[in-house]
């Protein structure tokens, strides 16, 4: 039986008066592409890189950030709080493999790479430390490319079809790039993996060539 997450919000962005933008729960069907999404209430996403199509936050890191600031107002981090367009219970960076496919709704979508924390989150959760803390832990949520374009529903499942790299969770593809002992062999494997982005392939390059000069 493959297993499924149910689709716990949607979100999407919307400019803000004051500049900026933020994201929004979304209630209607939703049109997925390679490069976003594109909502009935008129909410559009576009991103140039396919790579970055969606991006998914574990539900349950909510917990772990209220107890990190408990100075913040919980109702302030809330779902779509760290950018994400898709929520779910039950699936994180140590369960999520690089290159999973997922069907959701009309929609096909395979996990590409993860999301790299930056200064945004040290903004967000006014703490300069926040990013570092985020990788750390591996609560950085993760991207999509979408392989099959369509339409999406609130509620609607996430169902996993396919684990081409079942050995290759997020977490251990992080630690392979930014862990403080780098492994060669894993790099070399991340250098070669077809279904990693771009961005990180060139990365693991990058960690081998520092590797040859220890």
């Amino acid at each position: 039986m493959q297993p499924d997450y149910k689709l716990l919000s949607l979100h999407g962005n919307v400019t803000l008066p004051a500049g900026g933008t933020q994201k929004v729960v979304l209630t209607d069907s939703i049109y997925i592409t390679a490069h976003g999404l594109e909502a009935d209430n008129g909410i559009k996403e576009y991103y140039q890189d396919t790579e970055c199509a969606l991006l998914h936050y574990a539900q349950e890191h909510y917990v772990f950030w209220h107890e990190q600031y408990p100075n913040l107002a919980p109702e302030k981090i809330t779902p779509g709080f760290f950018g994400e367009n898709i929520s779910t219970l039950g699936l994180t960076e140590k369960n999520v493999c690089i290159g999973d496919i997922f069907h959701l709704g009309a929609v096909e979508l395979q996990v590409s790479w993860g999301r790299e924390a930056c200064e945004k989150i040290a903004g967000k959760l006014n703490d300069p430390l926040a990013p570092e803390i985020m990788h750390q832990q591996s609560r950085n949520g993760w991207f999509y490319r979408v392989l099959q374009s369509g339409e999406i529903h609130p509620g609607d499942k996430l169902i996993l079809k396919a684990r081409p790299k079942p050995k290759w969770t997020l977490s251990r593809v992080q630690h392979a790039l930014w862990g403080e002992i780098l492994l060669p062999e894993e790099l070399e494997s991340l250098n070669k993996m077809p279904e990693l982005a771009a961005s990180w392939r060139k990365l693991a390059g990058k960690r081998l060539e520092q590797y040859a000069t220890l």
